[in-house]
């Protein structure tokens, strides 16, 4: 997927499930999350807000 969007393309992107590996993730139970290192406590993410397809 490019990160470049044409100007009427909506897209969306969804992190990886988490696996303990560093980065933005998506836990079990939907929610976004950060971890700064392999193995360290998420912090959990506010979803960013997107616009419904019409």
């Amino acid at each position: 997927m490019s990160e470049n969007a044409e100007p009427d393309e909506v897209r969306g992107w969804s992190p990886a499930p988490d696996d303990g590996q560093a980065g933005t993730v998506m836990t079990k139970d939907g929610q976004w999350a950060y971890r700064y290192k392999d193995g360290a406590d998420l912090i959990i993410m506010k979803m960013p807000e997107r616009d419904a397809p019409e």
